[in-house]
């Protein structure tokens, strides 16, 4: 099968995507709008961007349909807090968390605190204004880098990048002073309701590099 770009949807191309570029890490964005309103919400356009300087990104996709409707806007709440207050907590994700995650991927309205909703516990962060989320292990405090704005609020989508200013680690997952990745029991998303854990695991050494002699 191929398939054109022009010969079908954005809707199409999106479902397309999103099974075929998976398994994608889950980042958990926990904002505050310039009212006081806290919100928390998950996105699976999640990675990191680079290390020095450090930085996150993740892409809050527009509203679509009866949610567009109701809300009466296509931007996320995420993304109109991040505008506001140029701050942002991207929480990890792990297994016994899916569901209270779940739970905060809602489109609801903006007057609704999803922590509260989900019954987690918001923690205060050393530097930005938004609360972290108490349970997960590993919380990322974020000033905004910059927004990379394609198409427009309503038609197109915005990818955020905020500079890492301060890290929260919880003991259990690192006890000899570093994060252990075997502890780490994170989940990512796949394709439509599909996620995956992160336990079948293996290891690869990267081949050294040989003279070009040895090569022939």
């Amino acid at each position: 099968m191929d398939i054109r770009r022009e010969d079908v949807s954005p809707q199409e191309i999106h479902r397309i995507v999103l099974t075929a570029v998976a398994p994608r890490p889950i980042g958990w964005i926990s904002t505050i709008s310039k009212a006081g309103k806290v919100n928390l919400a998950p996105f699976s356009y999640f990675n990191a961007v680079c290390t020095n300087p450090p930085l996150l990104g993740f892409s809050p996709t527009v509203r679509q349909g009866e949610d567009r409707q109701v809300l009466g806007s296509g931007v996320k709440d995420t993304l109109r807090n991040v505008r506001e207050t140029g701050e942002f907590v991207a929480n990890v994700v792990t297994f016994d968390l899916v569901e209270k995650m779940n739970l905060t991927s809602g489109e609801y309205d903006p007057s609704v605190n999803e922590f509260e909703l989900a019954k987690l516990t918001m923690t205060p962060s050393k530097v930005v204004r938004p609360p972290r989320v108490g349970e997960s292990p590993v919380n990322f405090e974020c000033k905004l880098y910059d927004i990379l704005t394609f198409g427009t609020d309503e038609t197109g989508g915005s990818f955020v990048i905020g500079e890492i200013v301060s890290v929260h680690i919880h003991d259990e997952v690192s006890p000899n002073g570093k994060i252990d990745a075997a502890l780490l029991d994170l989940v990512a998303r796949m394709g439509g309701r599909q996620y995956c854990r992160a336990t079948d695991r293996f290891e690869l050494t990267r081949p050294q590099r040989k003279p070009k002699s040895q090569l022939e």
